[in-house]
C-alpha cells in the first residue's frame, strides 16, 4: 500500500472530466480538481495503485464494468433529505387530490435521480396521505449511483436527515432507532414497499421501460449537465410524461432558452404540452 496519496495532474483530471461526462453527461467544472482527486484517492490508495493514470488504465479495460461503475458512484454528487424544497410537496398534494377528482387510474409519479430515497420517501408520504396507503398510486425511482440506490432500498436514515419532516408525517411514517440504531429513523416497510427503485443512466432513458407519467421530479441535477446534455435528457424524458403532465426541476435550475414541449407555470415547474406525441412507452 502506498504511504501518501498520488497528486492528480492536469492530464489526469481531463481524462477523468471526459469520462464522467461521457458515462454520466456530468460537465465537471474545472475548479474541481481536488474533488475528483479527494473522491478517488481512498479507491487508487485501497487498490496500491500509484497514480491516478495507473487507476484510469483499469478503467478502460473492457472487463472493467463494475470498476467503471464504482468510480461513476464516486463521482456523482448525492445530498439530500426529506421534504427538501417543501412548496413542492405541497403543490404534489394539491396535483394529486385534482388528479383523483377529474380522472380514474393509476396516479405514477418518476423520481428521477433519487439519490440515496429522501426524495421518493417524502412523495410517497404525500400520496399515501392524500390517497391512502393502499390507494392507486405508483412511485418509480432510479439513479445512476448504485451505491446510493442500496442505501435507499435499506431506508434508514439520520435523525438529521428528517429533521424537516412535518410532525404528523414523522409519527406516521417513521420508526425511531433503539439500541445501535439510536440517532436513526427507519421508513415504515408498508410505505417503503410502495417504491421501486432501479438503475438508470438518464443518457439510456430508452432503457427505462416505464412510462406514462402523470408527475416527474428531476431536481438539483440539471446543474451538472451542459445545455446539448439538457436537452437530450430533458427531450427523452418528455417521451415518459403524459400530455399535460408536470415536471418539478430545482430552484436553482433553469431551462431558460431550451427547445422543448414544455410550458412554464412556476419557476422550477413546467407542464408538458397535452398535443405532445409521446414514445411508445405504455
Amino acid at each position: 500500500m502506498l504511504n501518501h496519496d498520488p497528486v492528480l495532474s492536469d492530464e489526469e483530471f481531463a481524462i477523468f472530466r471526459q469520462f464522467i461526462f461521457r458515462e454520466a453527461g456530468i460537465d465537471l467544472p474545472a475548479g474541481k480538481r481536488s474533488l475528483v482527486q479527494s473522491r478517488l484517492s481512498k479507491r487508487i490508495r485501497h487498490l496500491g495503485l500509484d497514480s491516478y493514470s495507473a487507476y484510469w488504465q483499469m478503467l478502460r479495460k473492457p472487463t472493467a464494468h463494475a470498476e467503471r461503475q464504482r468510480a461513476i458512484n464516486l463521482l456523482s454528487t448525492n445530498e439530500t433529505y426529506f421534504f427538501r424544497e417543501p412548496q413542492h410537496f405541497h403543490w404534489l398534494e394539491q396535483e394529486v387530490q385534482h388528479l383523483r377528482d377529474i380522472r380514474p387510474g393509476t396516479v405514477r409519479v418518476w423520481s428521477a435521480a433519487c439519490s440515496t430515497g429522501e426524495e421518493p420517501y417524502t412523495i410517497a408520504m404525500v400520496l399515501a396521505e392524500t390517497l391512502g396507503m393502499n390507494g392507486n398510486w405508483r412511485i418509480y425511482a432510479t439513479d445512476i449511483n448504485t451505491k446510493v440506490l442500496a442505501i435507499a432500498k435499506r431506508a434508514v436514515y439520520s435523525v438529521d436527515r428528517a429533521r424537516r419532516t412535518p410532525p404528523h408525517f414523522w409519527q406516521k411514517y417513521f420508526l425511531r432507532g433503539r439500541d445501535e440504531y439510536e440517532g436513526m429513523v427507519r421508513v415504515m416497510p408498508e410505505l417503503a414497499r410502495r417504491v421501486d427503485f432501479s438503475n438508470l443512466n438518464l443518457l439510456h432513458c430508452n432503457k427505462f421501460h416505464q412510462g406514462e407519467f402523470d408527475i416527474v421530479f428531476l431536481r438539483n441535477v440539471l446543474i451538472y449537465f451542459n445545455e446539448a446534455t439538457k436537452l437530450e435528457v430533458l427531450s427523452n424524458l418528455c417521451t415518459r410524461m403524459k400530455g399535460g403532465g408536470h415536471l418539478l426541476i430545482g430552484h436553482s435550475e433553469s431551462l431558460h432558452k431550451l427547445a422543448l414541449p414544455l410550458t412554464q407555470e412556476e419557476p422550477s415547474r413546467y407542464r408538458l404540452d397535452a398535443s405532445h406525441i409521446r414514445g411508445g412507452v405504455k
